[in-house]
């Protein structure tokens, strides 16, 4: 699954029109695809749980354990 289709089904964005900020994918890419830890600090809404939401999911998809 890619984190665009992940983010849709997440926030059950039936246009499709629901995307991640620039910084969001390198934050998402910096967990799934480098295996790196990240600390994200950005104000109240700019989606922070969206990262960590989405990250979660393609780590499970891979067949990573939990997440904390």
């Amino acid at each position: 699954a890619s984190a665009d289709s992940v983010l849709t089904r997440l926030v059950g964005d039936v246009t499709g029109e629901a995307r991640l900020r620039e910084d969001q994918w390198l934050a998402i890419e910096a967990l799934v695809a480098d295996k790196r830890r990240a600390l994200v600090v950005q104000r109240t809404g700019w989606g922070k749980s969206a990262v960590y939401f989405v990250a979660t999911s393609l780590l499970r998809a891979q067949g990573s354990g939990p997440t904390v």
